[in-house]
This record gives C-alpha cells, structure tokens and sequence, in this order.
C-alpha cells in the first residue's frame, strides 16, 4: 500500500493499516464521534496518535463506551492529543521483520540495541517510519564499526537512560502543574481547559525532542573538549612536554533531608515524591555555579559530584542554606574527596561510601568532612571545626570536622 506524507489527510484503510487495526474499528470510532471525519472520508494525520491513545486506554482495561461518554460531556477531550506529539512520519513500505533480513549479521544486534534504547522491540510485522530505520540502521553500522558492540551498545544505552529520566521528569512537572489548576486539568482535560491554562506545555513536549537533541549535542561537545584537553595533557606531562601540575582529586557530597521519614508519614508518598523531585531542582540550581553534577537522587537524598573539595564545600553549605528557603525539609551532608570510579554517569567507590555515611552523622544544617579533606581546604576560605570522631559503619573510626562559612562580617 502506498503511504501518503505525514500531512496528507488519511483514508480509514490507511490509518488502520499504520496502527495494524482493522479499518471497520477506525469507522466506529469515527461514527461515535471520537475521531473526526472530513467531508472526503478522510482523516486527519494526527488521528494516528489519538488511536494509539486509544489503544493505550483499551490495554488498560479502560471501556471505549466510558472515554466515548466522557468525551461527549466534555469532560475529556482528545482532539488536541496531536500537539503532544511530533507529527507521524512516512511509513516504510516493508515489515520490521523485512527491514531487519535487509541488515544481514548486523541484524542480530538489533534486539541488544533496543534494549539499549529502553524500547520494546517492534513486531515482525509492525513498520518503521522511513526515518526510523535510516537512523536505526546508521547507528547499528556504527555499533558494529566499532569493533566492540558491547562498549558501543552501553554509550548508546547511556543516552536511552537519559532520554527516559528526562521524558519521565518532564511528566511529573507537566503532572504537577495540571494538578495545581485543579482537578479538571489532570489527564486529557476538555478543549477549553487545555486551550486557556495547557496549551504551553503541548507547545513544550512538540519542542522537546529538538531541545533533547541539542542538549545532548552541545553536553558531548563539552564532554569531547574536556576528555580531550585532560588525557592530552596527561601524555604531555608524561612525555616532558610541560611540567606536571598537582593533582587535586575529585570530590562528592551527599546530601540527606532531615526528617523526611516523618514527614512522609504527615504527608504522604505523593507528596513526599515532589519533594524529591524539587530536590534535585534546587541541588542542580545551586550547584552549577560551583562545577557541581547531580549524579543520582536517592529519594531524601541526593549525590553530587565536584572537581574539587573546595568547590564541594561551598556548593554545599549554600545547598543547605537553598532547601529550607525553597521550602523543602532542611538537610545534614557529608563531603569526601578522593578517586572515583565512574562508570555511565554514575559514580562509585569508597570516597562516595565516606560522603554516605558522614552524612549519616552530621547534625541537621551541617557539612561534615574528614579531617584529611579539612587540611586541604584554601587557608581561611571556611571555619573549621574538630568534633568527635565517629566510627562510620563499614569503613571505621574517622577524625571529622564540623565545616561552615565564615560569617560575612568577619
């Protein structure tokens, strides 16, 4: 069957054919009002997202009868669900399982390779957009190119992880702002809701992907310049070059809300959840001016990763100064410096253990370091203060000290 351009109205034949339907399903829908049916017969591109939403609503068990009778009240609507979602493109005019046998053995990554991407295979006998398997196919050449499918299959897993964290943190503020306007926003509201109060965020999720795109090329870039211009220099200093530079390692912090546990309890889960959420907002506002990385939340927690102590320590007294300011339970931290293992964004090893459990410890509102991480800090940029060694549970007895900003009048 040939397939029309993206913005070229749809026979039911077509559409049915693009969602693997039968064309008398799309009729129904039509006839029963869900779906809109020009004076041609034809139907409107962006249908092909609506019937997927439909399809979606059917595996959850939700009666087509029910959606049908809420949409008539006005209680829902799906007329605007294409602005959601980038236009569909031009079907392939063969199977997955077809476009799969014309890739020869490079096919046989192709199921590691979506599940590198975090998506569920295509049926053998669903079809790809031509724009689909164009890319699909350059990256498992690629893949394959490498000589090492497996170390290329975990870089390309590191961007469908951050791709889905990004897709699923971008919800829940679109879930939250809808839940704020009331109750009659949150889902699929009816057409005069969304066009007053939530056109802007269909305007956000229709740029999303090109904002993803260019963030994520823009990160590479800055992560290409600095793994270039750091083992360079490494060779250099090696080989005589230019003189070797002291060697300042990395540092972590962690950071814990204080009584989060009870505050769930008074609370709730769901509320307890945006607060997570606004904490890794408010840790990434302000630690950027510091070089500081959010590396993970861990529910009342979150880590962090610096250059440098220094750099920790600020960062993360003013951290503990935002949370209460933000509105969020006050915190406690506890910073390490030292080597990290790093591995797919994520960081691990003793040094991280260390910032873990001097958090454990230290007093609400304060920051912990290890006395070694102390002595290193510049001459007279923090107040120090020894406190009580504490045996820190599977590492041992740790000389601590008490770190806090020197007081602006000084």
């Amino acid at each position: 069957m040939p397939e029309q351009p993206a913005t070229s109205p749809l026979t039911a034949d077509e559409l049915a054919f693009r969602l693997g339907v039968e064309p008398a399903w799309v009729g129904r829908l039509a006839t029963l009002g869900v779906l809109d049916r020009a004076a041609d017969g034809r139907f409107d591109p962006g249908d092909v997202h609506r019937l997927r939403a439909l399809q979606a609503f059917e595996v959850a068990g939700v009666p087509l009868e029910a959606l049908v009778a809420a949409s008539r009240a006005g209680t829902i609507s799906l007329r605007y669900y294409d602005e959601l979602h980038p236009p569909p493109g031009v079907l392939s005019g063969r199977t997955y399982e077809a476009f799969a046998a014309s890739l020869g053995d490079r096919g046989a990554h192709l199921t590691r390779l979506f599940a590198a991407f975090g998506l569920a295979e295509p049926a053998p006998g669903a079809r790809l957009s031509v724009a689909d398997e164009a890319l699909i196919a350059d990256v498992l050449e690629i893949v394959v190119a490498t000589g090492d499918p497996a170390l290329a299959l975990r870089a390309v897993r590191t961007f469908g992880e951050a791709a889905r964290r990004a897709a699923d943190g971008a919800l829940g503020v679109y879930g939250e702002a809808a839940a704020r306007l009331g109750d009659d926003l949150v889902g699929l509201p009816g057409d005069d809701a969304f066009d007053r109060l939530l056109r802007p965020w269909a305007r956000f999720a229709r740029r999303s992907s090109d904002l993803a795109a260019w963030l994520a090329g823009r990160h590479l870039t800055r992560a290409i310049d600095e793994y270039s211009v750091t083992q360079t220099e490494q060779i250099l200093e090696a080989r005589g070059f230019v003189a070797a530079r002291l060697d300042v390692p990395p540092a972590v912090a962690f950071v814990d809300l204080t009584g989060f546990t009870r505050f769930t309890e008074e609370h709730g889960d769901e509320v307890a959840a945006g607060v997570a959420l606004r904490l890794g907002e408010v840790t990434a506002e302000s630690v950027a001016p510091f070089g500081g990385r959010v590396v993970k939340l861990l529910g009342d927690g979150v880590l962090v990763r610096f250059d440098d102590a220094a750099s920790a320590v600020e960062a993360t007294l003013r951290l503990l100064v935002a949370l209460p300011a933000s509105g969020l339970p006050s915190g406690h931290a506890g910073v390490a410096s030292g080597p990290l293992i790093v591995r797919e964004g994520d960081v691990f090893g003793r040094t991280v253990n260390l910032a873990a459990r001097i958090s454990d410890v230290a007093p609400d509102g304060h920051v912990y370091v290890p006395a070694s991480v102390a002595d290193a800090l510049p001459a007279g940029a923090f107040e120090a203060r020894s406190v009580d060694a504490a045996q820190l549970q599977g590492i041992g007895l740790v000389a601590l000290v008490d770190v806090s900003a020197w007081p602006t009048s000084r």
